[in-house]
């Protein structure tokens, strides 16, 4: 198969990867895969993919180096595949699944099904709440799917026994 003079495939190159938020530089890494939340779904990253902005939904992102495996809880923002394997995500929020304190994020999964509760359907309270819900509902589920999983920072598993 030829290809055209100049052209260059990495299959088995990485991608160069950055995640920020308002408040810091989250992640700044090479990548084998990144996998993130999209409003066109789950989309999954290699190099060699085709520049697209996609914007981000809640959900979790997912960056794989060799048998590493970074899980974190990201809402709000947008995804941005450049040229040469450069993915730059901006994000409103992005979490390690170790951080996220599952006591907190009941609370405000509580806080959120009691907003709905006393809104009215289809108002932006409503709406607000329900944003709220599916935030704190996706926090929980990445932080418990992780929790056998070591914090890298203070070695201890996500639920405490």
């Amino acid at each position: 198969m030829s290809h055209a003079k100049g052209q260059r495939f990495r299959f088995m190159g990485k991608l160069h990867f950055q995640l920020v938020t308002p408040e810091k530089m989250v992640l700044d890494e090479d990548l084998d895969s990144l996998s993130c939340p999209t409003s066109l779904g789950q989309i999954t990253i290699l190099p060699g993919h085709v520049p697209l902005v996609a914007n981000l939904v809640p959900g979790e992102l997912i960056a794989r180096s060799g048998k590493d495996e970074r899980n974190l809880s990201v809402s709000g923002g947008f995804v941005e595949i450049r040229p040469n394997d450069q993915i730059v995500v901006l994000a409103d929020e992005a979490e390690h699944y170790y951080e996220i304190d599952i006591q907190k994020a009941e609370e405000a999964k509580k806080r959120a099904q009691k907003a709905m509760d006393e809104a009215k359907m289809y108002s932006e309270e409503y709406a607000a709440a329900a944003a709220a819900l599916e935030k704190s509902l996706i926090r929980l589920n990445i932080a418990r799917k992780h929790a056998h999983r070591k914090s890298p920072i203070t070695g201890e598993g996500v639920l405490s026994e």
